[in-house]
């Protein structure tokens, strides 16, 4: 094949790594019907558990931000007891859509954990009061189990006044039960320095915050698993979301194809990157074999159960989308992962993790020379990719101010690579996500 300067062109096309990966996302999310399903045909939940300091026994599968009021009615029917939103989700129509669903529902047995965001800092004491309200309007109730801190992008947002000010008063009031932080990772444009755990141990040894929401899986388990069992021994409630990474597996072979016969002129790195990937992919099915994993699915659910098993992860939230998804997930509620299963992630993490970014970690952010949002980034390709949350995914794409991956990653030396502790290739990972969530704009 032959080799020519990396064009702006070239870089999106032989960056991508989610053919396979949008054709599923285009089936599910984009023009879904919705299905009804009877009530029986809906698995149940099998196992509550203890919500850190707030007295609240909670199902170990919630629901993530709803996707419509059938699913989201079928989730509580069958023992789901929590349900995360916040008020930037569908500019506060995910709020409106529960307050109308749990108006046939025992309110006192529905646990609700909304969110307020701001960039750096809330601007007063009032307007948090007046968010705070406008929440609890569109969710058509007294009070709001959780509010908490949307997206802490360093441990400075953890101690805002205007935030805990407001939110004393509200708890006097009756309308806040408990506080608490969700986090990703730090703003490269704040802070290069504090990670995913840092700014959770922070919000613990705070001592204001109840529940912890973070992200936690078998690839980012050094980060996650710290941050845990400190919420371990302090009482802290957690929740848990970006729990399952496969959806790099399997993506790529027909996509090398294609190039193929297209015979698109790529770069060596790039040549090399999709060599390697369709090595690893090769022999990582080979042993895959040896586990009983012969299909993405059962390494999906295997990736699902590794997070079921973690008890200090009281309950992992999920976006259902459909009824399929509901079956599918809440048949794993109580159970914990299998040896086989276990060796099968194991041997994934070994010969693919270098296809997958560890959100939270931000190791990479403070070498790019460019600032690009590394972390930001790739977390919004996972929604596009695993959550197929393709409009939304496009929408936080598209509001970044900083230059494309394309715009300046085709002609790095790699700066993030080399700081990366895990050997992730995140120039291609960028050029998959910049192909993803630009070129159907």
């Amino acid at each position: 094949m032959h080799h020519s300067k990396f064009t702006r062109r070239n870089f999106l096309r032989a960056g991508t790594l989610t053919a396979f990966g949008s054709v599923l996302a285009t089936k599910s999310s984009l023009g879904q019907k919705t299905t009804i399903y009877d009530d029986s045909e809906i698995p149940k939940i099998k196992e509550y558990r203890k919500f850190g300091k707030t007295g609240f026994e909670v199902s170990d599968i919630s629901s993530g931000n709803p996707s419509n009021e059938a699913v989201l009615k079928a989730l509580l029917k069958s023992g789901v007891n929590l349900i995360d939103t916040g008020e930037a989700y569908g500019n506060g129509n995910s709020e409106r859509l529960i307050g109308e669903v749990i108006k046939d529902f025992d309110r006192s047995s529905i646990f609700i954990n909304s969110k307020l965001y701001t960039e750096k800092a809330f601007p007063s004491k009032q307007e948090v009061i007046d968010r705070t309200n406008q929440c609890l309007e569109r969710l058509q109730t007294d009070y709001v189990d959780c509010m908490q801190i949307h997206s802490a992008e360093n441990t400075a947002i953890l101690k805002d006044e205007a935030f805990h000010s407001a939110m004393e008063q509200l708890k006097k009031e009756g309308k806040v039960r408990h506080l608490g932080v969700s986090c990703h990772g730090s703003n490269w444009a704040y802070n290069t320095e504090e990670s995913l755990d840092k700014i959770m141990l922070a919000a613990i040894e705070d001592g204001r915050f109840d529940v912890l929401l973070l992200a936690y899986n078998f690839m980012n388990a050094e980060i996650g698993e710290k941050v845990l069992e400190a919420c371990d021994k302090n009482n802290i409630a957690t929740l848990i979301m970006k729990s399952n990474p496969v959806y790099i597996y399997g993506l790529m072979e027909g996509r090398v194809n294609k190039l193929n016969e297209q015979e698109e002129e790529i770069d060596e790195y790039t040549q090399a990157f999709f060599d390697k990937y369709k090595i690893m992919n090769d022999h990582a099915r080979e042993f895959f074999k040896d586990f009983g994993v012969t299909e993405e699915k059962e390494l999906m659910e295997a990736a699902s159960k590794y997070v079921l098993s973690n008890n200090s992860a009281h309950s992992t939230l999920w976006d259902f989308s459909n009824f399929d998804e509901v079956t599918r997930m809440l048949k794993l509620s109580g159970q914990k992962i299998s040896k086989q299963e276990k060796l099968a992630l194991n041997t994934y993490k070994q010969h693919m993790g270098q296809f997958a970014c560890r959100i939270g970690c931000n190791a990479c952010h403070s070498a790019c020379p460019e600032k690009i949002p590394v972390n930001k980034i790739l977390r919004y390709n996972y929604y596009f990719t695993a959550k197929r949350q393709e409009k939304r995914a496009i929408a936080k794409f598209a509001q970044l101010k900083s230059k494309k991956p394309a715009e300046v990653c085709s002609t790095c030396e790699g700066f993030c690579e080399k700081a990366c502790p895990f050997g992730v290739s995140t120039r291609s990972l960028l050029a998959m996500a910049q192909n993803n969530m630009e070129i159907l704009t």
